[in-house]
């Protein structure tokens, strides 16, 4: 039961951020701050693949605007064990069994909650 369980997280978890309206897949970080180089709303994001997904651990990166409208390219590890989900970038959260991605993208950001905009990706649709 505990492995279908953690299956369970794992997907929902994956599936989330791949579904996710800020979800630009594979782009680089060049291309990612082409895309949000004339956003006038600071912590507008876009979410991406990293370099490496192994077993039950995923890294991603969350690139934003800045208040001062520099761009970030945070980077940030999704681990799945059976207790649920963990983040960690340069601090950690979680477990998670019902949080969402859009519950703890903030603290990966270090930002406010409602400062979060998605660049919202039409073109992957």
């Amino acid at each position: 039961m505990k492995a279908v369980f953690h299956e369970e997280v794992e997907c929902v978890i994956h599936r989330e951020i791949h579904q996710h309206d800020g979800w630009y897949g594979s782009v680089t970080g060049l291309k990612a701050a082409e895309l949000l180089k004339d956003c006038a709303v600071p912590y507008t994001y876009v979410l991406r693949a990293g370099e490496c997904a192994t077993g039950n651990e995923a890294d991603y990166y969350v690139s934003f605007v800045q208040p001062d409208f520099t761009i970030k390219h945070q980077p940030f590890i999704i681990t799945v064990t059976k207790d649920g989900w963990t983040y960690a970038n340069y601090g950690a959260g979680g477990p998670y069994k019902n949080a969402s991605i859009d519950d703890v993208l903030y603290m990966i950001m270090h930002c406010k909650k409602d400062e979060l905009q998605p660049l919202v990706s039409l073109v992957l649709r």
